[in-house]
């Protein structure tokens, strides 16, 4: 079994003060909230233990028994050790050192916690208190509501750096305003939830985040699409051209004889996700004509025509 160090989990000092340990519960709630991580297995995994450390850190009693136990035994975060060795007894070992056992505990937290707290759980005043904790400290309500879709649309720039929207949600008969916070990174097409209640709607409002196409870019999971335009003669002999990223501007070679609908691609200049991932800035190039031409680059134009014909 893998010792868990809930100290590190919350990133916290072992000293650290009761209101230490729930302002870092708190940060990491809402930073790892399923809802705002529907289909990221690790956010929610990480989410269970944020919550199973608060459980022990914010109760005294447990508190106290963790930290003997770990003090006794001069364990450090991930280390392995035998349950039977420290009193414990919940079956035979298997093979490779692996054991199998049951604590009989419905924690809904890991083996680790069942084990040491004899797999007694929550109680029913510690189940109340992480119900309450899930409602303030997330903003959501255990309680079973309706959801209504909405759609929140935001610039590239808003997505980078985060921002909060005013939309107007229809209930029954009557349209709120309500405020959506959108977490920098966030990406194209996910989704929001907000408890409705705090703007007088007795529903969710799952809300859809479009990041808008502008300046010739749009985002694409990690990606940013830029279509860049080229002269016939660059796209036939090839040329350096400067290009506008998020990152700055930046000088790009273009090779000769490219053609209408090719696209370049310039690894790490492209949006970078919530977790910190950057992806890459893909160069859309598009051939296009002068609009206004001297009358020598007409005279060469023509003599290009009839050569071809």
């Amino acid at each position: 079994m893998k010792y868990k160090d809930y100290y590190e989990l919350l990133g916290v000092d072992k000293k650290a003060s009761d209101a230490d340990i729930k302002k870092a519960y708190r940060k990491l709630a809402k930073k790892y909230h399923p809802d705002l991580h529907p289909d990221d297995k690790d956010a929610q995994d990480k989410f269970s233990e944020i919550n199973e450390a608060y459980e022990v850190l914010s109760d005294p009693e447990k508190r106290k028994k963790y930290d003997m136990f770990g003090k006794n035994a001069n364990f450090s975060g991930g280390q392995n050790f035998n349950p039977s060795d420290f009193g414990f007894d919940f079956g035979n070992f298997g093979r490779g050192g692996s054991y199998s056992y049951s604590t009989g505990g419905d924690s809904g937290f890991s083996d680790f916690f069942d084990t040491l707290f004899g797999g007694i759980g929550r109680t029913a005043s510690s189940a109340r208190s992480q119900s309450k904790r899930f409602t303030n400290g997330s903003g959501f309500n255990a309680k079973k509501k309706s959801t209504l879709d909405a759609k929140v649309e935001i610039s590239i720039d808003e997505a980078i750096n985060g921002t909060s929207k005013i939309i107007a949600v229809k209930d029954v008969n009557s349209t709120k305003n309500v405020e959506i916070s959108i977490p920098k990174g966030i990406k194209n097409n996910n989704k929001i939830k907000v408890n409705g209640s705090k703007f007088g709607i007795n529903a969710y409002i799952l809300a859809k985040v479009i990041i808008k196409e502008e300046d010739n870019r749009r985002v694409e999971g990690n990606d940013i699409i830029q279509k860049e335009i080229i002269m016939p003669w660059d796209a036939y002999f090839g040329t350096k051209k400067k290009i506008s990223t998020l990152d700055g501007s930046l000088m790009v070679t273009i090779p000769e004889k490219i053609h209408s609908g090719q696209k370049i691609r310039l690894k790490g200049f492209g949006y970078k996700d919530r977790k910190g991932k950057k992806g890459d800035l893909i160069l859309e190039l598009m051939v296009d004509n002068p609009e206004n031409m001297s009358e020598e680059a007409k005279e060469l134009y023509q003599k290009l025509s009839e050569i071809g014909g």
